[in-house]
């Protein structure tokens, strides 16, 4: 259903000249002529609110640099209270517990925050200045915020010494262009390439800790946490929210199917009962809502309620799973990752794949890493999936609406000449689908995976396809492949 714009009052006929965010820079250098722009007072007056904002950010992020040095600072003089404190009793073990505390103690009170968010800054602050100093850096120039130095921070805590110049060479690109969940989730992909044990051990510490809470809330609502192995978790999802999307239509009443019946049939319509139906009467409860109740019932009855002909209980969870070839012949323990979401240990990945009843080989540029060709068992919608796999989620800037719940949309429109090919179709979802059509937003497909959005003010803003492999560490798994013994009786499975 097309989603209704106010109407707007018409802008002037004369356009009106205005300042473009990279005003001052020479013409030669920005590759277009020397007219100064044209645009609409509307746009004009959006640039300059965004300029504003930006410029907001990157005094924000100027400070919480100064604040990352100031907890360092505040380490060291908790490190040399430690010193003072030794000296004085030599012949005692002291540690840093009392001279940590009084430190965090005085920030907490002089800045009216907690001490756990002190015990935050001070971490964040040492590995920082530490450990990630060209992160600071970005920092301090405002090419990132804080929650993308956080990002950094945590995903590279397991890492090796040896490990962390290029982890965070390879986030560090990622997380001066995307969002911080992005970032986040990235980090962890990169962590997980550049030293796959961590990703088994943490795994099986993270397991063994599994567990089921319960949490009373307000107004008579109680909230059920379940903690559980990732494969494990998706796939609940993703059964819940086929089961609640088959349930009826989420957006519009679902038609009464008596209603277009012969009138003239009069024995027909003698034979139907007088009492309502609750099946006919509209569902109009959320997919949220559809969720919560199917998992109740299943955990209570084994079965979801008004199954009726929709076959709920024969629903199955759908989950994808990209495998390196290498993992998947048991000739490399390189992590695979979950719905493009996350990484997961070798075992289970292979664990999957024993009981898929189809498998998609992705064919990867060994150099880029970008998935340029599915081949399938099942060659209808293949178009579609690839698509999917290479762009994994909504490309519009910001946006993390998973591809499976988005549309595929036509950079250049078909009514227009555009092909349709994966040079002219990008992810969106139906908010940002919606967008793109109703407002002057341009999206220009850059080839290699990227697409480039033109917003009305003219400023432009480039998303990358996520790499399917994103920092393999060592010799690339394309080349250790020939090093594996070939057994010449062993007939290739595609």
């Amino acid at each position: 259903m097309p989603i209704p714009f106010p109407e707007q009052p018409e802008p002037p006929r004369r356009p009106v000249e205005f300042d473009a965010p990279d005003a001052g820079m020479p013409d030669h250098a920005l590759g277009r002529s020397s007219v100064a722009p044209l645009i609409d007072p509307h746009w004009a007056e959006l640039s300059r609110l965004v300029g504003r904002a930006e410029t907001n950010c990157a005094d924000m992020s100027r400070l919480q640099a100064e604040r990352a040095e100031l907890c360092a600072e505040a380490l060291d003089l908790v490190a040399m209270r430690v010193a003072q404190r030794q000296a004085a009793r030599p012949n005692r073990e002291i540690g840093d517990t009392i001279p940590l505390r009084e430190v965090m103690a005085e920030l907490a009170a002089a800045l009216r925050v907690g001490e756990r968010t002190v015990s935050t800054w001070l971490g964040d602050g040492s590995a920082l200045v530490t450990t990630y100093p060209t992160t600071l850096d970005a920092l301090r120039e405002g090419r990132i915020d804080e929650r993308h130095a956080s990002a950094i921070i945590d995903g590279g805590r397991a890492l090796d010494p040896e490990h962390r110049e290029e982890y965070e060479r390879l986030v560090l690109e990622v997380a001066e262009r995307d969002t911080a969940p992005a970032t986040r989730h990235f980090a962890r992909v990169v962590a997980a390439r550049l030293q796959p044990e961590t990703v088994d051990e943490s795994h099986r510490r993270a397991l063994a800790e599994r567990r089921v809470r319960m949490f009373d809330l307000d107004d008579g609502l109680s909230r059920l946490l379940l903690d559980g192995a990732t494969a494990v978790i998706h796939g609940i999802f993703d059964r819940l929210t086929s089961m609640g999307i088959a349930q009826g239509d989420l957006d519009e009443p679902r038609a009464d199917e008596d209603a277009e019946a012969d009138e003239s049939d009069e024995s027909v319509e003698a034979d139907k009962s007088d009492e309502p139906d609750e099946r006919d009467e509209p569902d109009e409860r959320t997919l949220d809502q559809r969720r919560a109740d199917i998992m109740c019932d299943l955990l209570l009855t084994g079965c979801p309620a008004l199954d009726g002909d929709a076959g709920l209980s024969a629903i199955r969870a759908t989950v994808q799973v990209t495998i390196p070839l290498l993992t998947l012949a048991s000739l490399d323990d390189e992590p695979a990752l979950l719905d493009g979401e996350a990484p997961i240990d070798a075992e289970t990945a292979r664990a999957l794949a024993a009981t898929a009843p189809c498998w998609q080989r992705i064919m990867i540029h060994p150099v880029t890493h970008e998935p340029l060709r599915l081949d399938t068992y099942r060659p209808s919608k293949r178009l579609r999936r690839l698509i999917g796999a290479r762009d994994q989620r909504c490309r519009w800037p910001g946006c993390r609406r998973t591809a499976r719940r988005s549309d595929i949309d036509h950079t250049i429109p078909f009514e227009d000449g555009g092909p349709t090919c994966a040079g002219n179709l990008e992810v969106l979802c139906r908010r940002h689908h919606t967008l793109k059509h109703a407002s002057p937003w341009q999206v220009v497909q850059r080839g290699g995976g990227s697409i480039e959005f033109i917003s009305p003010t003219g400023r432009r803003y480039r998303t990358d396809s996520p790499p399917v492999l994103a920092g393999a560490a060592g010799r690339p798994a394309w080349a250790r492949y020939f090093d594996a013994p070939m057994d010449p009786a062993d007939h290739p499975a595609f």
